[in-house]
C-alpha cells in the first residue's frame, strides 16, 4: 500500500513542479486549475531578458501523443495561459492573429495531418469573443492543406490544396503512367468560396527541376503518389504576385499574379540573382520555408531547414535588390545552443520566422526543438523558451508548426469561472485578456447574476443592490486565488472583473459560502482525572487475545501478502521519479493567513517532502509559481466534470499522459 501511495505523490509532484526558473526533469508538467477544467501549456525560460517583454502574445498550437495542453494556445510574455480552446480538435496548425474586413480574427487550420505529409482539414476563424464565424474549406469542398492560410490586403483568402493526378514521369526514371501529388495553391473569396486564383506546380515546374525523386514505392500508383514539389509557404505581395517556397527545392519562387509563370528563382542551382554575401550563405539555404516579403519587397525572411553542409536549422533575413539582381545576408540566426543541446537540421521541421515591431527577431524550430528563441535584429538571442524537454528535442513530440507574437484582445461572451473552497476563491476567464482586478462582492440573498457584463440587465441592477464588495485582488496569471477574510458572514459570493479603467466587464455566477469559521479561542482542556490503576482477570485475557491476534495478522501477511507488495515495489522506478523526493522545500507559512494588501500574493501551495528523513507525511509549502493551484486535502468542483476521463479516480494522481490517453480513447469511441 505504502509503494502505490508513494507513486501517487511522486506523480501530483511531477503535475504541480512546474517552475519556470528551473527547468523540469522527467515527463514535462502539465498546468491545472481549480477553477476551470482547461489544461494549460507550462513553459520553461531558458533564457529571459525585458528585451523580450513587449506585451504582445505568444500564440502557438502545440501538437504531440500523450499531450494533455494541445491545440491553439495563446501565452502571456510571462509564460503565463491567456486562451486554450475548450473544443478538442484533432489536430491544430498555423494558429495566428489575422485581420479581414477591418476586425481581427483567430485563425488557424484544424484537422488530420497524417495524410502523406500533407493535411485533410478546414480552416477557422474566430472572432473576439472567441465565437467561430468562418469555417473555410477548399474549392467544391475539397480539403485544405494545413501549412499555409493567409489572408490578403484585398481580403481574399490563401491556402493550398492537393489533387492526386496521372502524369508521364518517364523523364525521371518512373512508369509512363505515373501519379504525383500536385502542390496547389488557391485565392478564394471568404464569403462566397469562390476561386480568384489557381495555381499548380506541375504546370511550371519540370519534374527534374526539383530535389525528390521516384522509386519503386512512390510515383508508380495512386495509393502511393510522388510529393514531387510540396509548398510550405505563400504570399501575396502588394503587386499582386506571389512568392512560394516548397520542401523539394533550394530556392524561392516569384510568381506572376496574372499568368502564373515564374518571374525569377532565388537559390539553389536555378538562381537568377547574383549572391554577394561572404560564403554565399544568402543564396545556399535548402527546403526553405515561411518566406515572407518586407520593406516593399526590398527585404525577404526565410527559414532554413537544412542549410548544406550545416547541421544546424537557422532563420535568415535577406537584402533583396530586384532591379540589378543581387542579393546579400542582412541577418542570420542559427538555432540557439541550450545545455549543448541545438536544434538540429531538418529537411520537415517546417520552423517560422517573424520580425517583431521592436526590431527582435522570433525563431520557432518546429519539428526540430519545442522551442522558440526571441534575437536582436544582429542575430545575439536574447530568450529561449521552451514546451518540451531537451531529451524530446528532434523527435516532433510535442511540437508546433509555427510560433506567432501578435497584438490581441479577448473579451469572451461566457462569465468568469469561480471556485470556493473554504475561505479560498478561485477564479480564471478563459480568453479575456483586459482584466486587470477582481473583487469579491457577497449579499444575503442569492440573486441570479443573468449577464456576464455589468449592464444591460435590469435584472442585474438590482443585483447589484444586494451586493457589496468584500475583497478584492489584482489579477496574476490565468488563475488567481483570493483570500476571503474570517469576518466574511454573506452566505452568497460572485466575483467581478475590472479592467485598468475599473469598469466591470464580468461578473460571475453567484455561489453558497458556508465555510466553518475558525475557532480563536478553544475551550480550554479539562484537568486529567486521576484514576486508580486496576487490574483484572478481564484485562489479562483480553491483552492476551489482542495479542495472539496480532501475531496471526503478521504470519499470514507474511505467507500471502509479501510477495504481491514487494512485486508493486519493484515495478516502481525510483530513477524517473526521484529526483521530485528531492525537490525545492518551502518554509512554512499559515496559508489561511488574511491579507488585505491587493498586491500581495496568497493561498498557493504544493506539496513536497517533509524534512525529516524517517517520515512519509508530506507538508504545504508556499509555490513561486502562481499560475499553479493548491492540490493537497481537496477535490477540485470541476472534477465532477470529468468523469469520463478520470472514472472517479482523484484528477490530481494521475501523469498528463494519462490524462491525455484517456481524451484520445474517449474521442476514439
Amino acid at each position: 500500500m505504502w509503494c502505490s501511495s508513494l507513486l501517487a505523490i511522486t506523480t501530483l509532484l511531477n503535475l504541480v513542479y512546474a517552475s519556470k526558473s528551473a527547468e523540469p526533469t522527467g515527463e514535462w508538467p502539465t498546468e491545472i486549475y481549480r477553477s476551470t477544467s482547461v489544461f494549460g501549456t507550462s513553459v520553461y525560460f531558458a533564457r529571459d531578458t525585458q528585451d523580450c517583454h513587449d506585451g504582445l502574445y505568444t500564440l502557438l498550437a502545440p501538437r504531440g501523443e500523450g499531450l494533455a495542453a494541445r491545440g491553439p494556445t495563446i501565452l502571456d510574455q510571462s509564460g503565463h495561459l491567456v486562451w486554450a480552446s475548450e473544443y478538442v480538435y484533432d489536430t491544430v496548425y498555423n494558429l495566428d492573429v489575422q485581420r479581414y474586413k477591418g476586425d481581427d480574427y483567430l485563425t488557424f487550420w484544424a484537422g488530420y495531418d497524417k495524410a502523406d505529409g500533407h493535411g485533410d482539414g478546414t480552416v477557422r476563424m474566430l472572432d473576439s469573443q472567441y465565437n467561430e464565424r468562418y469555417a473555410i474549406s477548399g474549392p467544391k469542398g475539397r480539403s485544405i492543406d494545413m501549412h499555409e492560410f493567409k489572408i490578403t490586403h484585398d481580403d481574399n483568402a490563401l491556402f493550398i490544396v492537393y489533387d492526386t493526378v496521372s502524369v508521364d514521369l518517364q523523364s525521371v526514371n518512373g512508369p509512363q503512367r505515373g501519379w504525383i501529388w500536385d502542390s496547389r495553391f488557391v485565392e478564394v473569396d471568404i464569403e462566397t468560396n469562390d476561386v480568384l486564383f489557381e495555381w499548380r506546380a506541375s504546370e511550371h515546374f519540370r519534374f527534374t527541376d526539383v530535389n525528390s525523386k521516384t522509386s519503386n514505392n512512390t510515383g508508380w500508383t495512386f495509393a502511393h503518389a510522388w510529393d514531387f514539389f510540396h509548398i510550405h509557404s505563400v504570399e501575396k505581395d502588394a503587386r499582386g504576385n506571389y512568392l512560394i517556397s516548397a520542401l523539394h527545392t533550394d530556392h524561392l519562387t516569384y510568381l506572376d499574379g496574372r499568368s502564373g509563370d515564374i518571374i525569377w528563382r532565388l537559390g539553389g542551382n536555378h538562381t537568377d540573382f547574383q549572391d554577394i554575401s561572404s560564403g554565399k550563405r544568402a543564396s545556399n539555404f535548402a527546403s526553405p520555408s515561411d518566406a515572407r516579403f518586407h520593406d516593399d519587397g526590398n527585404t525577404i525572411s526565410l527559414f532554413d531547414n537544412t542549410t548544406p553542409g550545416d547541421n544546424i536549422t537557422r532563420g535568415v533575413i535577406l537584402n533583396v535588390d530586384q532591379i540589378e539582381m543581387t542579393v546579400d545576408v542582412r541577418s542570420e540566426f542559427r538555432a540557439y545552443t541550450h545545455d549543448g543541446v541545438t536544434p538540429e537540421s531538418h529537411r520537415q521541421s517546417d520552423g517560422s520566422v517573424q520580425l517583431l515591431p521592436n526590431g527582435n527577431v522570433l525563431v520557432s524550430y518546429g519539428l526540430t526543438a519545442p522551442a522558440w528563441t526571441e534575437y536582436s535584429d544582429l542575430g545575439i538571442p536574447k530568450c529561449q523558451t521552451q514546451f518540451g524537454s531537451l531529451s524530446s528535442y528532434g523527435t516532433g513530440n510535442p511540437a508546433s508548426y509555427r510560433v506567432k507574437k501578435r497584438p490581441w484582445a479577448g473579451l469572451p461572451d461566457s462569465t468568469p469561472d469561480f471556485e470556493l473552497d473554504g475561505y479560498e476563491a478561485a477564479v480564471s476567464w478563459n480568453g479575456a485578456t483586459e482584466v486587470h482586478q477582481w473583487v469579491v462582492e457577497g449579499a444575503e440573498v442569492p440573486l441570479p447574476s443573468s449577464s456576464s457584463r455589468s449592464d444591460e440587465s435590469d435584472s442585474q441592477a438590482v443585483s447589484d443592490t444586494y451586493f457589496s464588495a468584500i475583497t478584492k485582488a489584482k489579477k496574476k496569471g490565468f488563475e488567481t486565488i483570493i483570500t476571503i477574510p474570517f469576518d466574511a458572514v454573506q452566505p452568497y459570493l460572485r466575483v467581478r472583473a475590472l479592467d485598468k479603467k475599473g469598469l466591470i466587464i464580468g461578473t460571475s455566477a453567484i455561489l453558497p459560502f458556508r465555510p466553518t469559521p475558525p475557532d480563536e479561542n478553544p475551550p480550554a482542556e479539562e484537568p486529567p482525572v486521576e484514576s486508580k490503576p486496576s487490574f483484572s482477570l478481564g484485562h489479562f485475557f483480553a491483552g492476551a487475545g489482542a495479542t495472539i491476534g496480532l501475531l496471526l495478522c503478521l504470519t499470514l501477511f507474511r505467507r500471502y501478502c509479501g510477495a504481491a507488495c514487494l512485486r508493486s515495489c519493484r515495478r516502481i522506478r525510483p530513477r524517473r521519479y526521484g529526483y521530485l523526493l528531492a525537490g525545492r522545500r518551502g518554509s512554512e507559512s499559515d496559508w489561511e493567513e488574511y491579507v488585505a494588501n491587493e498586491d500581495e500574493e496568497v493561498g498557493l501551495h504544493i506539496v513536497s517532502d517533509t524534512d525529516s528523513d524517517d517520515s512519509d507525511e508530506v507538508e504545504v509549502s508556499d509555490l513561486d509559481n502562481p499560475r499553479l493551484s493548491p492540490a493537497i486535502n481537496r477535490t477540485p468542483s470541476w472534477q465532477s466534470k470529468m468523469d469520463s476521463l478520470d472514472s472517479g479516480r482523484p484528477m490530481l494522481n494521475r501523469t498528463p499522459s494519462a490524462l491525455s490517453s484517456e481524451v484520445s480513447r474517449e474521442k476514439q469511441s
